[in-house]
Protein backbone atom coordinates (compact mmCIF):
# COMPACT_ATOMS: atom_id res chain seq x y z
CA UNK A 1 0.00 0.00 0.00
CA UNK A 2 1.37 3.42 -1.33
CA UNK A 3 0.60 6.69 1.09
CA UNK A 4 0.73 10.07 -0.40
CA UNK A 5 1.44 13.02 2.08
CA UNK A 6 1.72 16.68 1.59
CA UNK A 7 3.63 18.76 4.05
CA UNK A 8 3.19 22.49 4.30
CA UNK A 9 5.56 24.35 6.85
CA UNK A 10 4.17 27.02 8.58
CA UNK A 11 5.56 29.98 10.13
CA UNK A 12 4.83 31.24 13.33
CA UNK A 13 5.50 34.86 15.02
CA UNK A 14 5.89 34.64 18.96
CA UNK A 15 5.21 37.56 20.36
CA UNK A 16 4.99 38.77 24.45
CA UNK A 17 1.16 38.71 25.37
CA UNK A 18 0.07 42.75 26.59
CA UNK A 19 -2.38 41.48 28.98
CA UNK A 20 -0.35 38.76 30.60
CA UNK A 21 1.79 39.58 33.63
CA UNK A 22 5.65 39.76 33.81
CA UNK A 23 7.60 39.13 36.89
CA UNK A 24 11.08 39.35 38.18
CA UNK A 25 12.73 37.30 40.73
CA UNK A 26 16.46 35.97 42.06
CA UNK A 27 18.03 33.10 44.09
CA UNK A 28 21.36 33.04 45.36
CA UNK A 29 23.65 30.57 43.43
CA UNK A 30 26.83 31.03 45.18
CA UNK A 31 28.61 28.32 46.84
CA UNK A 32 31.27 25.63 46.56
CA UNK A 33 29.32 22.24 47.21
CA UNK A 34 26.13 23.38 47.33
CA UNK A 35 24.49 26.53 46.29
CA UNK A 36 22.92 28.98 49.01
CA UNK A 37 19.41 28.58 47.16
CA UNK A 38 18.13 31.87 48.78
CA UNK A 39 15.51 33.65 46.58
CA UNK A 40 13.76 37.13 46.53
CA UNK A 41 10.10 37.47 46.38
CA UNK A 42 8.24 37.44 43.02
CA UNK A 43 8.09 41.49 41.95
CA UNK A 44 6.46 43.06 38.90
CA UNK A 45 9.89 45.18 38.08
CA UNK A 46 13.41 44.04 38.19
CA UNK A 47 14.17 46.96 39.89
CA UNK A 48 13.79 45.33 43.23
CA UNK A 49 15.15 41.81 42.74
CA UNK A 50 17.83 44.17 42.12
CA UNK A 51 17.77 45.59 45.25
CA UNK A 52 17.22 41.94 46.70
CA UNK A 53 20.92 41.14 45.18
CA UNK A 54 22.78 43.57 46.21
CA UNK A 55 21.33 43.69 50.01
CA UNK A 56 22.32 39.75 50.12
CA UNK A 57 25.63 40.43 48.58
CA UNK A 58 26.70 42.98 51.57
CA UNK A 59 25.13 40.50 54.40
CA UNK A 60 26.52 37.42 53.35
CA UNK A 61 29.28 38.05 50.47
CA UNK A 62 27.48 36.06 48.30
CA UNK A 63 27.99 37.33 44.68
CA UNK A 64 26.13 34.74 42.39
CA UNK A 65 22.60 34.96 41.46
CA UNK A 66 20.26 33.49 39.02
CA UNK A 67 18.05 36.07 37.76
CA UNK A 68 14.24 34.71 36.87
CA UNK A 69 11.97 36.46 34.69
CA UNK A 70 8.55 35.47 33.27
CA UNK A 71 5.86 36.30 30.58
CA UNK A 72 3.18 35.28 28.88
CA UNK A 73 3.64 34.69 25.27
CA UNK A 74 1.03 34.57 21.84
CA UNK A 75 1.97 32.11 19.29
CA UNK A 76 0.49 33.11 16.07
CA UNK A 77 0.65 32.05 12.16
CA UNK A 78 3.15 34.86 10.42
CA UNK A 79 1.53 36.16 7.41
Amino acid sequence: MSVKAVLRFVNYKITRDPDGEKTWRARCVSGDEEECGAESMVFGSDDPPADWMAEHTATTGHQRFQRIYEDYALVEKAE
